[in-house]
């Protein structure tokens, strides 16, 4: 795989140019290897996070912050759609219109889980 050395991605970023992939398997790699480079890390980070958590209500910012980088990245997507179809991208514009709407389910579900950090009153026993 053809990869850009640290000057030619600087000299691109300077102009607003990012590497393109040319195959899909090229494509496939780097996100491998982003994601598997990161793996450890992020995991480590995100359970020793989660070890600080001692009530529900401490699970709240973090969910509603999560709820604000999902939302954006929803209106993202769905502006990359709405290129790609302009574009006449069709197979690409599907593509992501499926990742909106993945997106917006899983919105949804933080939403939820972020309103059920809200403690429920005790239930007094019936008699």
């Amino acid at each position: 795989m053809k990869k850009p050395n640290r000057f030619l991605t600087f000299l691109n970023a300077l102009f607003g140019w990012a590497w393109a992939y040319e195959t899909a398997e090229e494509v496939r790699e780097v996100i491998a290897e982003r994601c598997f480079t990161t793996l450890a890390n992020r995991a480590d980070t995100h359970d020793k996070g989660a070890a600080k958590l001692t009530d529900s209500l401490a699970f709240q910012p973090g969910l509603v912050a999560l709820h604000d980088e999902l939302h954006d990245t929803w209106h993202y997507l769905v502006a990359l759609k709405a290129r790609a179809r302009v574009l006449g991208y069709g197979t690409l514009a599907e593509h992501l219109d499926d990742a909106a709407d993945s997106t917006r389910d899983v919105l949804q579900a933080v939403a939820t889980a972020a309103e059920s950090t809200i403690p429920t009153p005790a239930i007094p026993a019936s008699k």
